[in-house]
């Protein structure tokens, strides 16, 4: 959740920026520019008002749109979506008795909520932090390097029960992640939190970013994030003193928290008094499969009825959606494989531009064999990266290896090409292919600097047409790798390349599996068996992430249940209230011309 609320707080700063300092409005009064109020809300029975300005309309459009200007018909999208999310939080607020001064909420949940703030106002600094850590390395993008394995939550789990007669019942369990919100408090740690927030005193908070300033990098980030606060304030009749300046910075996010809160809670208890709409309890073995047997008529239909001509670049771009393989003789033959990468840091990659760059020219100045020579000793220059798990921030930390290669306690990469190739045979020898795979994803996690591995839903697809010949955006020793592991179809889930060299630095591949139908017989009139829910509960998309086809499909019907009770609900909502737009307020964002 910490994640998420501060990706949501630095885009809601960065939109202020944008939005205050990108338009060209010269010498107005920006405070009544940007608070007229747009449209109005109000509760039918209680009188009670919510007001939606030009600036929550500009800076939500932005956020859109990336403009400041576009058509009515997406201006006044954002706008309705302004009106909802004021209608759902007076509707909260009135449910439960509290408002935004944090009246009503119990001692729990303001503590919760300023820990929340505290948390996010750090996180902010920690990034401004990280940039001037990072940018100060000039010799080496790589040097610091944390990671995060998010794997995957599963939502529901599948039942079986044997019935007399040796027939099987399939029931689709729900997790039960849906639970009280005062439950997520009893992880979180409150004393710094209560001691600023129960006694309304600001100054201590901004003094506990004040403590972070004795290293001269998080002083300089903490005047960075100054600099931006005051940025997104230009215009403003606002005093501009650092305490004031983070004062406001804080009340600003603890609003964005507080109304998450709020609609976490109202989202909870209007799942719990309307069951029958709850996503997560209706879902049933039979829709599970029937879902996959259209979406596999589907692929069929598309590819071989229809014959798209895309069928071979969606197969390398987005397999994880396809839900068809063509199994002719002539068609291309795909296959996966997990990329571990070592690689250049900015200095080697300067060099090897500039050695290829030269042997180009071809003027005889520069043999084949010193070009090779050249490569030879860059190549030998790399190093891994190497990282430990750190429990505590749930990361993989570590960096690039700054040793040499006589230093013989160095991990060089010929150490590690050995400890991956002896350890995917040993898993190989387990049998069990969700094994090898959560052992593979250590390896990606620890040794990769291949970001496009992190944290993937699948690995990398290469193919092979009826010629042998590569069918892959991926360069041609790259390829040429993956298809000796493919081996005509015969390679092994496991098998491992030797040390791979291309333009990027060094590559270690491994092979994960020949792309094929989950079910033999796929046509245009594929039906499932209610059976066959037991291959897609076993059955992983991506071998090194523990989400199966029975998760993919259980997350899209539930989604898509869950957004039908949300229409539905919100719908209930408006029906309380009056609303009010003034588009003249709001007419020179619409762009006539668009």
């Amino acid at each position: 959740m910490k994640k998420k609320i501060t990706g949501i707080l630095l885009c809601f700063m960065f939109l202020c920026m944008s939005l205050l300092t990108g338009c060209s409005l010269v010498e107005r009064d920006y405070n009544s520019f940007y608070s007229q109020v747009v449209a109005t809300v109000e509760n039918k029975e209680t009188g009670k008002q919510g007001f939606i300005t030009k600036k929550d309309l500009l800076q939500n459009y932005q956020n859109s749109y990336s403009s400041s200007t576009g058509s009515e018909e997406d201006v006044n999208r954002v706008l309705g979506d302004l009106i909802d999310y004021k209608i759902k939080l007076l509707s909260a607020e009135e449910k439960f008795g509290i408002d935004e001064d944090g009246n009503g909420l119990s001692e729990k949940e303001k503590t919760y909520l300023y820990q929340q703030t505290l948390d996010a106002m750090k996180s902010n600094l920690d990034r401004y932090y990280n940039e001037l850590v990072t940018s100060s390395d000039n010799s080496n993008n790589s040097s610091s390097s944390s990671v995060k394995f998010n794997g995957y939550n599963k939502n529901a789990n599948l039942k079986i029960t044997q019935l007399d007669g040796g027939d099987e019942l399939y029931d689709v369990v729900n997790e039960g992640k849906e639970q009280e919100i005062n439950e997520e408090f009893d992880s979180f740690t409150y004393t710094v939190a209560r001691s600023f927030y129960n006694n309304n005193d600001r100054k201590k908070l901004y003094q506990f970013f004040m403590d972070f300033l004795t290293n001269d990098n998080y002083s300089r980030s903490f005047e960075r994030y100054y600099r931006d606060l005051r940025l997104s304030e230009y215009g403003m009749e606002e005093t501009s003193d650092a305490e004031s300046v983070f004062t406001r910075e804080i009340e600003r996010v603890y609003k964005i928290i507080y109304q998450d809160f709020m609609f976490k809670k109202l989202d909870y208890e209007s799942k719990k008094s309307e069951t029958e709409l709850d996503a997560s309890s209706s879902i049933t073995a039979s829709q599970i499969v029937g879902l996959y047997s259209s979406k596999a008529r589907a692929s069929y239909t598309q590819y071989v009825l229809e014959d798209d001509s895309a069928y071979d670049s969606n197969m390398q771009s987005t397999i994880d959606k396809m839900y068809y393989i063509k199994t002719d003789d002539v068609s291309t033959k795909f296959f996966k494989v997990v990329n571990i990468l070592f690689k250049f840091t900015d200095e080697q990659q300067k060099k090897y531009d500039e050695y290829k760059a030269k042997y180009d020219k071809k003027d005889g100045r520069y043999s084949y064999n010193e070009y090779q020579e050249d490569l030879d000793a860059l190549y030998n220059q790399v190093t891994p990266v190497v990282r430990q798990y750190n429990p505590k921030t749930d990361e993989y930390e570590g960096g690039k290896q700054k040793t040499t290669k006589e230093d013989v306690n160095a991990i060089t990469i010929e150490k590690v090409l050995e400890e991956i190739q002896n350890t995917m045979q040993t898993a190989k020898q387990m049998g069990d292919v969700n094994y090898l795979g959560d052992t593979l994803n250590e390896f990606i996690y620890k040794y990769n600097e291949d970001t496009g591995m992190f944290n993937a839903d699948n690995n990398y697809v290469i193919g092979v047409d009826s010629d042998g010949k590569a069918v892959s955006s991926f360069v041609e020793s790259f390829n040429d790798a993956g298809i000796a592991l493919y081996n005509g179809g015969h390679g092994e889930i496991g098998d491992v390349s030797g040390l791979v060299r291309t333009n990027y630095g060094i590559h270690v591949l491994v092979y994960t599996g020949q792309c094929t139908n989950l079910f033999d017989g796929i046509d245009a009139s594929f039906e499932l068996n209610e059976e066959g829910i037991k291959t897609l509960y076993e059955t992983r998309v991506n071998i090194c992430l523990n989400q199966t086809y029975f998760d993919v499909l259980y997350d899209e019907i539930s989604q898509k249940l869950s957004s039908d009770f949300n229409s539905k609900n919100m719908n209930f909502l408006k029906e309380k209230f009056n609303i009010t737009t003034y588009s003249t307020r709001y007419g020179d964002m619409i762009d006539n011309e668009n």
